[in-house]
């Protein structure tokens, strides 16, 4: 293994245009979403920051995060989501991955992500733990729509009824104290859980770059936070936020929904366990890591965290 120089500098000590430019193209960001890094990674809500690593000045390494608070045992902890690990391919098994993360882990006590195998085989070297307890679950409106040749991208004019049992909210003050409180009563007998306080949801929703593609649901007295993206001529309908776990019976009103508005996918994060899981691809487990300088922590997050949601990371807007 060589080693060349290097450094490592929060994302405040990069210039900012090199750093769009470096956003844009690993990790195929829109421009406009490539600025808007300051609210991806919540800046304003914390001192930490990402970081990135430099290689003859230039950017070849890039460890995002998501200041969050998690209540363990009704006190509130500072934690951070791991999000947009990488390292060029070409410095790739030459032990800058493991240096990066080494800094990352640095920078606060408690440490979750969600990530793909590769980042994965990092973290296990430097101590976390993985758990396979969190399922993406796809349903698909039109089978045929999995070969691009019988994909056609439609416009998008939401069609709404009352038979869906759905009723639209607009995204404000009023909706985001709804939230909050739905949140928090389904939290509140948790012994280890997200904090998603009105501030939280404010700036998820609010202050979110694409909220014109967002859309909030009442249905059966709870809420669901959807958002609807556009892919490859497909259109995709992720529930990031359900306040209630879905049920057959709500998975089935969306579908509804989505055949009304030629969505072709729909898909929601599950911690129930299906028999057939392991056998369809796009049901997919997901690799939910972590590492805390707490013990009890960590043995917590495998035992009894079960509330993780697109809308948490940054598998929002990847998925």
């Amino acid at each position: 293994m060589t080693v060349m120089k290097f450094h490592i500098k929060k994302t405040s000590e990069i210039n900012k245009e090199k750093l769009v430019k470096f956003y844009q193209n690993t990790f195929q960001y829109e421009k406009s979403f490539a600025e808007n890094y300051n609210w991806r990674y919540r800046t304003e809500f914390s001192e930490f920051e990402p970081l990135v690593l430099l290689i003859n000045d230039e950017i070849h390494g890039h460890a995002g995060l998501i200041p969050i608070d998690i209540n363990f045992q009704d006190k509130q902890r500072k934690a951070i989501w791991f999000t947009d690990f990488y390292i060029n391919p070409k410095y790739r098994s030459e032990g800058y991955g493991k240096l990066l993360a080494q800094e990352w882990m640095k920078i606060c006590p408690i440490r979750i992500t969600i990530c793909n195998d590769q980042s994965l085989n990092v973290f296990k070297k430097l101590g976390w733990y993985n758990s396979k307890k969190f399922t993406r679950r796809i349903k698909f409106n039109n089978y045929l729509k999995i070969m691009p040749i019988f994909r056609k991208l439609n416009h998008f004019d939401l069609v709404l009824n009352h038979q869906d049992n759905l009723k639209l909210l607009e995204i404000n003050n009023s909706t985001i104290t709804k939230l909050t409180t739905l949140n928090d009563t389904q939290l509140s007998k948790k012994s280890i859980c997200i904090v998603r306080n009105e501030n939280w949801f404010k700036w998820r929703l609010i202050e979110c770059p694409y909220k014109k593609n967002i859309f909030i649901f009442e249905c059966e007295e709870n809420l669901f936070i959807t958002h609807l993206r556009f892919k490859n001529n497909l259109k995709f309908l992720n529930v990031i936020y359900s306040s209630v776990p879905i049920s057959n019976k709500i998975s089935n009103i969306f579908m509804n929904f989505s055949k009304k508005n030629k969505i072709d996918y729909l898909s929601f994060i599950s911690n129930e366990k299906r028999l057939l899981d392991n056998v369809f691809p796009w049901q997919r487990k997901l690799n939910f890591s972590f590492n805390s300088d707490d013990l009890d922590i960590s043995r917590m997050l495998n035992e009894q965290f079960d509330d993780v949601q697109f809308i948490d990371s940054d598998i929002d807007f990847l998925v």
